[in-house]
């Protein structure tokens, strides 16, 4: 079960990756209320689920994103660890720890295209999940790398200073259901 949580939690990680387009940068992010930026450094708690079929995971995540390092907690609904993704800007190295299990690679992408096939860009989804090239409430049929393509809704955004979040982002392809809802966004 929970190496089965992982794999679905990897794999959402892995789908919201590929919809983004835009690396998190000191950009300016038109709306129609008010300019937003995105933040490069920031820590997200949420909640992540994904249904294939009948079939549902979900857990928890834990995610914080600094000049240093970066380090990803995925947890089971009752918050017990699974999995912690760790990669340092010294070392360059990632580590994913599942248990007393331990794998390193030289990037994320090398480590996740091992695990799963599918190269993951944790740049591309720290945008996404700021809402980048995604309209609040409104579906979007984004196209992945390899020409799959997924409807994808970000709702409910939400402001902390001069940036946004979405507090809910849902993808959805066939018979597969992926939603990612954050509790607490913040920049560093």
């Amino acid at each position: 079960m929970r190496r089965c949580f992982f794999v679905c939690a990897v794999l959402a990680v892995a789908l919201l990756n590929a919809c983004t387009t835009m690396p998190p940068q000191a950009v300016i992010v038109a709306t129609p209320h008010r300019a937003t930026e995105v933040a490069q450094y920031f820590s997200l708690v949420g909640r992540i689920s994904v249904r294939v079929n009948d079939k549902i995971d979900s857990g928890q995540i834990r995610w914080s994103r600094s000049p240093v390092e970066e380090r990803i907690g995925l947890y089971s609904p009752l918050g017990s660890q699974v999995a912690e993704l760790v990669s340092g800007t010294q070392t360059r190295a990632v580590t994913l720890q599942r248990g007393k299990e331990m794998v390193t690679a030289d990037s994320v992408g090398e480590l996740t295209q091992s695990l799963l096939g599918v190269r993951l860009d944790l740049d591309r989804m720290a945008a996404w999940v700021q809402g980048v090239g995604l309209q609040e409430n409104v579906n979007t049929d984004m196209t992945l790398i390899n020409g799959d393509v997924w409807q994808v809704t970000a709702e409910r955004y939400q402001s902390n200073g001069n940036y946004r979040f979405a507090s809910r982002v849902c993808a959805v392809r066939s018979d597969i259901v992926v939603r990612l809802v954050i509790d607490e966004w913040m920049p560093q």
